[in-house]
């Protein structure tokens, strides 16, 4: 339509002027007439040259200044909001680039695809016929995390949005099992000779109990950070909504003060804890007032300037940076005086806090409601964080606990012992609380949040999909090279400290607890502007920036972390389900084992 109307104007235009030339000329009319059609001619000629010239060149500019799908999707997945956002730009982009085509394909050279097939298929069949005790033997004989090397942190930095669905089914199926198994009827079940058994719910809680024990269990462990640490609420909140967080949750630094808000939250309290809209942080805010006495809503080169000033001067005259009154304050006000043993029974989540000792003088460097029932939770949360003198000053850290009459005293068992930070124990003693974790509870499984500010620069989540694929070649060998550099100085740091050569100023550079059994970790990804944020005063503003900074962190590794403890928490979900039916019998009588086919 708009060629016509351009087409027209132009016959128009050209008449028009001709007209115009012969009354004012007196030019004859068959002369008048041929310049009218040459004049045509020529217009139109060159308007389809002009029209040809500029449709390839707007086809170009169009090429040029457009962006394409990946690009788009990419930058969607890096900003999302949720994880409904994000997994959706991962899906698009698994399509766009073929990815979700390595997912259909079973077959890869990093896990034994045949041996998950062949059970797959033998669950399937048994669950079809009814077959309760090969059911039975089935989940035993793979009580194994790992089976078939389906962990891998390969088969999960392939695809944005998942690994192999071969994984993926068999792990719904093995979990789809446990529940079959637990919702089973406690009737008479006769077998295929025509005797038969009775099944009773002791025996399916005989059966859940060890298999969950022999499974294994999860911990999340939240390790320092600042203002950094912060980011452990986000990852918290994440595995919350995915209902992949673990029922022990263990902190150091930081991290123990981001535990404790977590582990004593019941399951109703815990969203608005995560979003942070239950977090009082008046403390802080006491402190960052303006001279006009109004706390800032937002945070300027000023007020950081003036919170730099302040700690300096606070240094000059007292030996210390940070005031210790704020940490005990903020932490009282959102823990209040729960013991570990209180909390425990509240929530039904193990809170697991690590302080350090100048000699262990029978005081347990990992307090739980098990090894400290009666100890004040914030109170150990503050010893875990200020014990260092540069830090805090040189004021005694003080645990308190509830006696028998529910009073408030000091811990006996710390009256001599003498606290200190994380940073400053050995490396064997840092060995030592994750180990006594993994044997006090059963865990073989850690998922590590770290967030300190010095090591982040250094290090990458395991699970953190082909995030490459967006980065230039020179962004590439950069990461690269800066990863390598950070894990070089490490390892050589973990020889000096083995020799009790490492000064314990340099030892806040280690990574403070080794890791005794499979771990994954997640890190937050930062800029450097966020290390400016490290003199900001916690604000409401501020805790969303963060939460949302650890949320974005976890959203790559769900689906490794599904395939990591979907059958776990579906054993602990049917274990806590059983548990509460009326058992057949006051003792256990023998095994589901025993039930014969």
């Amino acid at each position: 339509m708009g060629a016509v109307l351009a087409v027209w104007r132009v016959i128009v235009d050209v008449g028009t002027f001709w007209i115009k030339v012969g009354f004012m000329l007196h030019v004859p009319f068959k002369t008048f007439l041929f310049g009218v059609c040459c004049s045509f001619a020529m217009s139109l000629a060159g308007w389809f040259v002009m029209a040809l010239l500029l449709t390839p060149v707007q086809k170009l500019v169009s090429w040029y200044t457009s962006r394409h799908p990946v690009d788009l999707w990419l930058e969607l997945l890096r900003n999302a909001e949720s994880f409904e956002d994000w997994e959706e730009a991962a899906l698009h982009l698994d399509s766009l680039l073929g990815l979700d085509l390595w997912r259909n394909n079973p077959t890869s050279k990093y896990y034994d695809w045949r041996l998950i097939t062949e059970r797959l298929h033998s669950l399937a069949v048994a669950r079809e016929e009814s077959q309760f005790q090969q059911l039975v033997n089935l989940l035993r004989s793979g009580l194994i995390r790992n089976l078939g090397n389906i962990t891998v942190p390969k088969l999960y930095n392939r695809s944005f949005s998942g690994t192999k669905y071969l994984i993926e089914e068999y792990i719904s199926q093995v979990a789809e099992t446990v529940d079959d198994i637990s919702t089973l009827p406690t009737t008479f079940m006769s077998n295929s000779q025509g005797g038969g058994s009775v099944l009773t719910n002791q025996m399916k809680l005989d059966f859940i109990h060890d298999t969950r024990q022999a499974f294994g269990r999860s911990t999340l462990v939240l390790q320092g950070g600042s203002i950094f640490g912060l980011c452990h609420l986000g990852i918290a909140k994440a595995l919350f909504l995915r209902g992949l967080l673990p029922r022990i949750i263990t902190g150091t630094g930081t991290g123990a003060l981001i535990a404790a808000l977590v582990a004593i939250h019941t399951e109703e309290e815990l969203p608005s804890i995560l979003t942070g809209d239950g977090i009082d942080v008046s403390a802080f805010a006491s402190k960052g007032r303006s001279e006009s006495g109004v706390i800032p809503r937002e945070q300027t080169f000023k007020s950081r300037w003036a919170t730099l000033m302040r700690r300096l001067r606070r240094f000059s005259r007292e030996g210390y940076f940070l005031d210790v009154t704020v940490l005990e304050d903020c932490v009282r006000a959102n823990v209040g005086d729960l013991t570990f043993e209180e909390a425990y029974n509240r929530s039904k989540r193990v809170l697991n806090i690590t302080v350090a000792t100048e000699s262990q003088g029978g005081v347990p460097t990992l307090m739980n409601y098990i090894t400290a029932p009666n100890v004040l939770i914030w109170t150990a949360a503050v010893a875990s964080n200020a014990s260092s003198p540069s830090l805090y000053g040189s004021r005694k850290v003080k645990i308190l606990a509830k006696d028998v009459h529910g009073t408030i005293v000091p811990w006996a068992a710390a009256n001599t012992t003498n606290f200190r930070h994380w940073t400053h124990t050995s490396y064997t003693d840092r060995d030592s609380p994750l180990q006594r974790i993994a044997e006090l509870f059963n865990v073989n499984h850690f998922i590590v949040s770290q967030a300190r500010p010095y090591l982040i620069p250094f290090l990458q989540s395991d699970m953190h999909g082909p995030s490459l694929l967006s980065r230039s070649k020179t962004t590439q060998l950069s990461a690269f090279l800066v990863r390598m550099v950070g894990l070089e100085v490490r390892h050589r740091l973990r020889q000096l400290d083995t020799l009790r050569l490492l000064p314990s100023s340099i030892r806040r550079f280690l990574v403070d607890e080794r890791i005794p059994a499979a771990s994954m970790t997640l890190v937050p990804e930062v800029t450097a502007g966020d290390f400016v944020r490290l003199l900001e005063t916690p604000t409401r503003d501020t805790l969303n920036y963060w939460i949302l900074r650890g949320e974005r962190s976890v959203w790559p590794a769900v689906a490794a972390l599904r395939i990591r403890c979907a059958v776990e928490n579906e054993l602990d979900r049917s274990y806590q389900v059983v548990r509460k039916l009326k058992a057949g019998d006051l003792r256990r009588k023998g095994s589901i084992a025993g039930v014969e086919a």
